[in-house]
């Protein structure tokens, strides 16, 4: 059986949860945990600053000589209210060049040299749930260290801004936007995903705002938003190098030991799924330009708040159905007469829903049939759960995956220090060396086959099925739809 990619979320996880010097210390990022299951990295040391600031360094000499510094702020565009819409994003990018020690475009020229590769949407980037700005040196110098150190303290409480400003972003952010429209296939995929999403708040919440938005955003507005949400206490910093790790911790608590909030905190936004119920609905579109695709989706609740451990089992069970019934579909697949070349689950987690999709890419003229099989083989699972020799395999096939992912080696500083980051953001901790193993056979020894059909009724559950389809042939909605109901 074939390791698949929406294992990835789960094995990075089991490969490596946060945590640090000290077992005490994922506590103080509020991580309990049994001990005696989850082992904490050594090689990680994590702490919190009197200003409720989060942190987590480690030394890394990979590449020798290098350092990686990240901030992250725990809100993204799910959180603005409708007034706000796209400032998130519109913060990030002014970050570049609104800052306190860096105006203008003093940063850019100040990195050259250095060989920094820096750009917007290049070293920070904002989702629906957090904003992380990041800055790869390649020299532990100590002059430079400290130039990366205080951009990221300026973007943390040292951003102005002004109508001019604001005004060139703008026409930032629509060319962004213009250039969005003009692909087709992410156009298509934004009609999919609206159907699909239907009012959910983070369907209606993307990075980009709208242009009425925009529009209104002014620098008080941006202000207040930049407020109550860019605090110390609602942030994280990592620094992962080649330095003493005593070194890289007094290099944080010297950044930002003095940070203190400007404003309020911020009220969350609901994290409700979803709301009235959606039963099984389709959307046929049609497009000569396009090859013809397919999706079976679901959209359930978010996760139930958990602890460690039982977040970490939810994932790997979802991991391990996830793979069971992609081998069924890739058997589907092979037969001489399967109407469709691929089938793929993925999933997405999000603050509101959890959406799990099968993506599909029908033969042409098949795209009813493709679905109709789809859905058969989802229906049966549904019904029947898992056989022993299959769960057998997908427990042999996710447990190698993750005994991969630990020989696989230690990974750069970068991509060290941005894993590292999101843990710290989701109140997670990284497991020691080794440790993925030993998690992963004491949470799944028990698992049976009711286990995993119970965990895919979980998730494969609230609105739904909805299918969408684009195909270049004109397709009737109404066949469509039925090809969800057919028994």
């Amino acid at each position: 059986m074939r390791s698949p990619r929406y294992l990835c979320a789960a094995l990075a996880v089991v490969a490596g949860l946060v945590a640090g010097a000290a077992a005490a210390q994922p506590a103080a990022l509020g991580v309990a945990a049994d001990p005696a299951l989850l082992r904490w990295d050594p090689a990680i040391r994590y702490g919190v600053l009197p200003n409720g600031l989060r942190y987590a360094v480690q030394r890394n000499a990979t590449p020798r000589g290098g350092v990686s510094l990240r901030l992250g702020i725990g809100v993204g565009s799910y959180d603005e209210t409708d007034e706000e819409r796209g400032a998130a994003h519109m913060i990030e990018h002014l970050a570049f060049d609104a800052s306190r020690a860096f105006p203008g475009h003093q940063l850019d020229l100040i990195l050259a040299p250095l060989h920094v590769t820096f750009a917007r949407d290049r070293n920070a980037s904002s989702d629906l749930r957090q904003t992380v700005y990041e800055l790869d040196l390649p020299s532990t110098d100590a002059s430079e260290l400290d130039t990366g150190a205080k951009w990221l303290r300026d973007v943390a409480d040292g951003l102005t801004f002004t109508d001019a400003a604001l005004a060139q972003e703008r026409n930032s952010l629509e060319a962004e936007r213009a250039a969005r429209s003009a692909d087709i296939l992410r156009t298509l995929r934004a009609r999919m995903d609206v159907f699909v999403d239907g009012d959910l708040r983070s369907n209606a919440r993307g990075p980009l705002g709208t242009p009425e938005s925009l529009k209104a955003i002014t620098p008080a507005r941006l202000t207040r938003f930049y407020d109550r949400w860019y605090r110390p206490d609602n942030a994280a910093v990592v620094l992962v190098g080649d330095l003493p790790i005593d070194v890289l911790e007094q290099k944080v608590t010297a950044a930002f030991g003095d940070w203190t909030p400007r404003g309020s905190a911020g009220l969350r936004a609901s994290r409700g799924g979803p709301a009235a119920p959606r039963g099984p609905d389709a959307l046929a579109l049609t497009d000569p330009r396009l090859p013809a695709i397919a999706g079976l989706c679901r959209i359930a609740g978010p996760d139930p708040d958990a602890s460690p451990e039982d977040r970490l089992h939810t994932l790997l069970l979802r991991g391990l159905w996830e793979a069971i019934l992609q081998e069924r579909i890739n058997v589907t697949r092979s037969r001489k007469d399967a109407p469709f070349v691929e089938a793929t689950i993925s999933d997405e987690m999000r603050p509101d829903s959890l959406k799990t999709c099968v993506g599909i890419i029908p033969n042409p003229g098949q795209e009813v049939r493709a679905l109709g099989m789809i859905q058969e083989v989802l229906r049966r699972f549904a019904a029947e759960g898992p056989s022993e020799d299959e769960l057998d395999s997908g427990m042999q096939a996710v447990r190698a995956s993750v005994r991969n992912a630990i020989a696989s080696g230690g990974p750069a500083s970068s991509q060290r220090a941005s894993e590292v980051l999101n843990r710290v953001l989701d109140r997670l901790a990284r497991l020691a060396p080794r440790e993925g193993l030993r998690a992963f056979d004491v949470l799944m020894d028990d698992t049976q086959p009711a286990t995993v059909k119970a965990a895919f009724n979980r998730d494969w559950s609230g609105w739904g099925p909805l299918a969408p389809v684009s195909s270049p042939q004109p397709l009737a909605q109404d066949a469509v739809r039925a090809a969800l109901m057919t028994p």
